[in-house]
């Protein structure tokens, strides 16, 4: 056994601490990075020194290996849990967004303007021969179909800015699952040398969360480090190779259209759009239905009934639906509404008394609803999807965060420990220093003594 032994001895808890310290520092310097996954030294007795066949002398301390902390079942739970969470965030502030587009209750909703038509009509059935009472009538007739279309139109610009979003987070996917693919080299091949990626793993797992978030995609970790990531049935990284999602969606399945399978999109923030716009379409329809029922109905009472000029057959709105209704020519003159129910009568309001009546009845192209009651049926439900999505938002967001609260407690950085840790190893590194002045000094002594000066 070499007579500088102790040095060594002490070199090496010297290199272990230096080491233990420099680990405890990258923590620390950390401590507010996003994704960082805390790291801790392991300690292991270097190989004995055989002495005699039953003495065996320990040679020392070595730092066997950097661990990273992260519990892998945890962050696939938390992966999961972030999927719904953005699926139903997504979703809420989505719903919220369209539900303002109606802006009910209001004096501009068209719930509002629905009133003042009929309004109108119970006045020109008690005034049926006043111009100001037709007056009034056109103008709560234009306005009611200038919100027709104006929200129409809003909802159709909201469905476009839905999709661009949506194509938005499958390009984004895609660029994602490429980077993964490279890092999946990267890793692969520090892993290979031996080394001790840790660096590479936290940007690995930032890109596979964020992939969660965005489509719902599910990892399959390999033991050379590399990653599987599957969104339904499709792969899409495997090794180095990315294998993009088609930018073709299938609403009514909620999925990608691609060959010969298409994806399903299961959860995430493409599932809350897809189901926004699903949403948004279904309450477009209602209102187009809407629209067309005031057409049809009203153009059909008012024809049968007599203007002021004594003529019939006049039309009262134009259009099919709501994105394009209007007043239709024929009551561009107000002496041509139709008021009256029999000709050379100018005060009788039959027609408009009819007309005034469509406020309440059943109709049997809304289900039997009348139009005013269709309409509020339809804000309802509206109102009841923004409401139901975020009670579902806000109870996922308690999920996650007690999640997140179980991975900080195990690969979060605690300045605390952190700081316990920097002391530990400062007084273990001035021992080991000390244990090495204390064998330098004893051999100068034999030294000296075996060749003195």
């Amino acid at each position: 056994m070499s007579s500088f032994y102790g040095i060594e001895l002490g070199l090496r808890a010297l290199r272990a601490f230096q080491i233990g310290m420099d680990v405890t520092g990258h923590n620390v310097s950390n401590v507010n990075t996003p994704g960082y996954t805390r790291r801790r030294v392991v300690f292991a007795p270097t190989p004995e020194y055989p002495l005699a066949p039953r003495l065996r002398l320990g040679s020392g301390v070595m730092a066997q290996s950097i661990q990273r902390l992260r519990d892998m079942m945890l962050e696939q739970r938390i992966n999961r849990s972030s999927a719904d969470l953005a699926q139903l965030d997504t979703l809420r502030q989505q719903l919220q967004q369209i539900e303002r587009l109606f802006n009910e209750p209001g004096e501009l909703g068209l719930s509002a303007r629905l009133d003042a038509l009929f309004n109108a009509f119970e006045e020109l059935a008690t005034r049926p021969d006043s111009m100001a009472a037709r007056q009034s009538v056109i103008q709560a007739a234009s306005a009611l179909a200038s919100t027709f279309r104006t929200l129409h139109r809003a909802l159709t610009t909201q469905e476009s800015q839905l999709m661009e979003q949506a194509q938005a987070r499958i390009q984004e996917a895609n660029q994602l699952a490429a980077q993964l693919g490279r890092l999946n080299e990267q890793i692969r091949a520090a892993t290979a040398s031996g080394a001790e990626p840790g660096d590479l793993l936290d940007q690995r797992d930032q890109l596979i969360s964020r992939l969660s978030e965005l489509v719902g995609a599910r990892a399959h970790y390999a033991q050379d480090g590399a990653v599987m990531v599957y969104v339904d049935g499709h792969t899409l990284v495997q090794d180095g190779t990315a294998f993009p999602l088609p930018t073709t969606l299938d609403l009514a399945n909620r999925a990608l259209d691609n060959t010969p399978v298409d994806i399903r999109i299961q959860t995430g923030e493409l599932r809350g759009l897809m189901d926004a716009i699903a949403n948004l379409q279904s309450y477009r329809a209602d209102l187009n239905t809407l629209a067309n029922t005031l057409i049809t109905q009203v153009n059909a009472i008012h024809s049968t009934g007599y203007g002021l000029d004594n003529n019939t057959g006049y039309l009262f709105f134009d259009g099919t639906d709501a994105s394009n209704i209007a007043l239709h020519a024929d009551i561009s003159d107000p002496s041509h509404i139709a008021a009256a129910s029999v000709s050379n009568a100018p005060g009788n309001g039959g027609i408009a008394r009819a007309l005034a009546d469509l406020r309440t009845t059943p109709q049997g192209a809304l289900g039997g609803a009348s139009i005013t009651q269709f309409y509020r049926n339809l804000i309802g439900r509206v109102g009841n999807d923004a409401q139901l999505s975020k009670n579902r938002a806000e109870s996922q967001q308690l999920t996650m965060a007690h999640l997140l609260q179980l991975r900080d407690s195990v690969s979060g950085v605690s300045l605390d420990e952190e700081a316990a840790n920097l002391v530990k190893y400062q007084r273990s590194y001035q021992a080991a220093a000390k244990m090495i002045s204390a064998f330098d000094a004893l051999l100068e002594d034999v030294l000296q003594f075996v060749a003195p000066r």
